[in-house]
C-alpha cells in the first residue's frame, strides 16, 4: 500500500519526516516494502485489514499512535433531486447471492474535463496516471476510502438499465485495457440491454466508458460476494486495485460512505444535476456489539493499562462505547473494522496503539505445559524416520486434484481456486504419482518416495459431517527406469517388510481381494499394496504394532556395508544371503539392492549388490565386512567387485 506523504498529511499534521513516519507505521504493524523514495511510504501489507488498503484507515491509525487528531474528509450529505422516469437508470439484479449492495446516484449535464493539479498530484503519487475529472475522482476516492466505484457514460447505454447477472458461457468482454475476456457462468457481470459491459468486482468495460464527450453518467459503488470476486479475478488473471481491495472483506456501509464523498468532489469539479437512485440493499449489515474486559488485557501482555487510556486508545480507533462498569467496556465496532471478530482483536488494538514495545519481558514462573501431541502424531514421526532410513525421500504435495466424476467417493470442494483442483484426493498415489513423473522429466532414473497425509472419502449423501471420512496413511512409491513390474514389486515388498520390521509388526501376510492386493495382519487391515507402492493406514498399523518385537539394536550404532558381487545366472542369491546372515548375530539383515547383467562382466554372468546392515559401530563393522570377504571369496562361483 503506497502511502504518499502529500496526501496521509490531509488526515493528520505530524511535525515528523519521513524516517520518523515510517518507524511508527512499523510500530503498527505496517513495515516498509521498499526504501523511502520521492517522500512515498510503500507499505507491506500483512494483516487481514481492509481499511488498511486506503490512505485514511493507514491515517486513523497512525493518529491514535501519535495521539494526534485525525480529520476525515468532508462528505456530501444532502440528498440528490428525486429520480423521474427519465432521470434514472434502473437496477435489476439477478445474482442476489453475489451482490450484497449496489449503491448508485446519477449525474447529468457534467463537464468532464482535465481534474485540477492537487487532484493529479495525489493521483500520480500513488502511481495512477490522471485521465479526466470523473474517472480520476473513482479512483482518488477508491484509495482515499477503500472502496470502489465506477462510472459510466449513461448515453452510450441501449437502455437506461444495468442488469447484473452470471456471464454466459463463452460470453466475451473488452475491458478497459482493451483485452478481450471470455467468461463463464461463475462469473457475473452488469449489463445493458443483455451485452455485459463490466466484470463484476474486476474491471469495467470498455463500451461504456466515460469521456471528454460524456454529459451524463451513472455512479455506482458495489459490494460482492468476496470469494467469488477472488477466485475469478485469478482465473482471469487479472489483478489490479479494485480486486486487491474486493479481496478483503468490505462492509456494505463503506459504499453509502464513498458515494457521499464522490456526490461532493463530483458536484465541486464537474457540476451538472445530481439525482437519487436506486440502493439494492436487501440485506443490512449488522455488527453486534462486543465486550472487552480488562482483565483480558493484563492476562495477554502481563501489563496493566488504565481503564481511562484503554478507552481514549479505542475512542481514537472510533469505536463507540456503548457502556462501562468496572470490569471492562461494551463497544460498538466501527463499520469499516471488518477484521475483529474476538475479544482478543480488540485487545491487540489496545496493546498496538498502546506500543508495543512497553510490553514487559518477564521469565516463566510457571512449569513448562504438559505434553499435548496426540500419539497418533508421534507415532507418525517414527514413521517418517523408518522410511528415511529405508533410503525413501519425503515429500508433501497438495491435497486438492480435478474432480473425476468416475470416483463416487470423491469429496467436491463448494468454493474452489481452480477447476484443476476442486476436490478432495482419495488416495495420496494420486498426488504423489505426479512426482515421480516430474523426477522422470529431470532424468532422475531412481527414486524412493514417500509421504504421510490425509485422504478423504464420501461414505453418503448430504452436508452432514458424518457423510465425510478421513484417513490418516502413509504412502510410499518406488521406481527404478527399466526396471520391470516383477522386479519393482519385489523391491517395494522389500520395503514394506523393512518398515513393518522397523515399525515391530510380525506375522503379516498379503489376501488378495477386488482386484487388489491387502496387507494384513491377524485380522486387522493395515494397508494395501501395489506392484510399484504400497499404502499403510497408520492408526491401524499402530494398533497392529507389538512392542516385544522390536529391534533390540541401538539404531544410533548402525551401519551399513555394501558388497557388489559377479555371479552365475541363475544361482540362488538367497544361499549367499543366508551364509552371510549366519557370520555373525550383528548382521540383521540381508538384501538385494541391485542386480543387473552386462556383456563386460562375462558370457552367463550378472552383477548383484548386496547391502548388509549390522547393528554395530563402524570400526567393528569394518571387521565384520572383512570376515565376509574372506567366506565369499573361498566360493568359487562367486566373484568379488572391488
Amino acid at each position: 500500500m503506497k502511502v504518499p506523504l502529500i496526501w496521509l498529511k490531509d488526515y493528520i499534521d505530524l511535525n515528523k519526516n519521513p524516517k520518523e513516519i515510517a518507524a511508527s507505521f512499523t510500530s503498527l504493524g505496517l513495515m516498509l516494502d521498499k526504501p523511502i523514495e520521492n517522500d512515498i511510504l510503500d507499505l507491506e501489507h500483512r494483516m487481514d485489514r481492509a481499511d488498511w488498503l486506503s490512505i485514511t484507515g493507514c491515517a486513523r491509525d497512525l493518529a491514535a499512535f501519535e495521539n494526534a487528531k485525525f480529520k476525515f474528509p468532508k462528505v456530501h450529505k444532502e440528498k440528490g433531486k428525486e429520480p423521474t422516469k427519465e432521470s434514472s437508470v434502473e437496477i435489476k439484479v439477478e445474482c442476489p447471492d453475489l451482490v450484497n449492495r449496489f449503491n448508485t446516484r446519477v449525474f447529468r449535464n457534467i463537464k468532464v474535463k482535465e481534474s485540477p493539479q492537487w487532484l493529479k498530484e495525489r493521483l500520480e503519487a500513488y502511481g495512477m496516471p490522471s485521465i479526466n475529472n470523473i474517472v480520476d475522482i473513482t479512483n482518488f476516492v477508491m484509495v482515499e476510502l477503500g472502496q470502489p466505484m465506477h462510472a459510466q457514460d449513461i448515453d452510450k447505454m441501449e437502455k437506461p438499465e444495468i442488469i447484473i447477472r452470471r456471464a454466459k458461457n463463452g460470453e466475451k468482454v473488452k475491458t478497459l485495457l482493451g483485452e478481450e475476456v471470455e467468461l463463464d457462468p461463475d462469473i457475473f457481470v452488469l449489463t445493458q440491454n443483455g451485452k455485459a459491459s463490466v466484470i463484476g468486482g474486476i474491471v469495467g468495460g470498455e463500451s461504456t466508458g466515460v469521456d471528454n464527450s460524456t454529459k451524463n453518467i451513472v455512479l455506482d459503488a458495489g459490494n460482492y460476494n468476496q470469494t467469488n470476486v477472488r477466485r475469478n479475478s485469478r482465473k482471469l488473471k487479472i489483478q489490479n486495485e479494485t480486486v486487491l481491495r474486493y479481496d478483503k472483506y468490505l462492509n456494505p456501509e463503506l459504499t453509502q460512505i464513498a458515494m457521499e464523498r464522490a456526490v461532493g468532489l463530483i458536484l465541486e469539479l464537474a457540476g451538472g444535476d445530481y439525482y437519487e437512485n436506486y440502493d439494492y440493499y436487501p440485506k443490512k449489515k449488522h455488527t453486534n456489539p462486543m465486550t472487552l474486559r480488562y482483565k483480558r488485557i493484563k492476562t495477554l501482555s502481563g501489563m496493566e493499562i488504565e481503564p481511562p487510556k484503554v478507552k481514549n486508545i479505542l475512542e481514537l480507533l472510533e469505536y463507540k462505547i456503548l457502556d462501562e462498569d468496572k470490569k471492562g467496556l461494551t463497544l460498538e465496532i466501527p463499520y469499516f473494522r471488518t477484521d475483529i471478530e474476538v475479544e482478543d482483536d480488540l485487545v491487540a488494538d489496545v496493546l498496538r496503539i498502546n506500543n508495543y514495545e512497553k510490553i514487559p519481558v518477564t521469565l516463566i514462573s510457571a512449569a513448562p505445559p504438559k505434553e499435548i501431541t496426540q500419539p497418533i502424531y508421534k507415532y507418525e514421526e517414527k514413521l517418517r524416520d523408518a522410511c528415511s532410513k529405508l533410503g525413501l525421500h519425503e515429500h508433501i504435495t497438495d491435497p486438492l486434484v480435478e474432480k473425476n466424476d468416475n470416483d463416487q467417493k470423491q469429496v467436491a470442494l463448494e468454493n474452489s481456486q481452480s477447476s484443476e483442483k476442486n476436490s478432495l484426493r482419495t488416495a495420496i498415489y494420486q498426488t504423489l504419482a505426479p512426482v515421480i513423473d516430474m523426477y522422470k522429466k529431470q532424468n532422475i532414473l531412481k527414486c524412493g518416495l514417500f509421504e504421510v497425509g490425509k485422504t478423504f472419502e464420501l461414505t453418503g449423501k448430504g452436508d452432514s459431517i458424518d457423510n465425510y471420512s478421513e484417513k490418516r496413511v502413509l504412502e510410499a512409491i518406488y521406481y527404478k527406469e527399466n526396471l520391470n513390474p516383477y522386479k519393482t514389486s519385489l523391491k517395494v515388498k522389500k520395503l514394506l517388510g523393512g518398515l513393518l520390521k522397523e515399525m515391530g509388526v510380525q506375522n503379516h501376510y498379503f489376501q488378495n481381494e477386488k482386484n487388489q492386493t491387502l496387507i494384513k495382519q491377524e485380522e486387522l487391515l493395515i494397508g494395501e499394496l501395489k506392484y510399484d507402492s504400497f499404502t499403510i493406514f497408520t492408526e491401524e498399523l499402530q494398533k497392529a504394532e507389538t512392542a516385544n518385537t522390536r529391534i533390540k539394536h541401538d539404531i544410533s550404532a548402525s551401519t551399513s556395508e555394501d558388497i557388489s558381487l559377479v555371479i552365475k545366472v541363475g544361482s540362488i542369491v538367497g544361499e549367499t544371503i543366508k551364509s552371510i546372515k549366519e557370520l555373525n548375530s550383528s548382521i540383521t539383515e540381508v538384501y538385494v539392492i541391485d542386480e543387473y547383467q552386462d556383456k563386460k562382466l562375462g558370457e552367463n554372468k550378472k552383477g548383484v549388490t548386496i547391502r548388509i546392515e549390522i547393528a554395530t559401530d563402524k570400526s567393528s563393522a569394518a571387521s565384520i565386512k572383512e570376515k565376509i570377504l574372506e567366506v565369499l571369496s573361498q566360493n568359487p562361483d562367486i566373484e568379488i567387485r572391488i
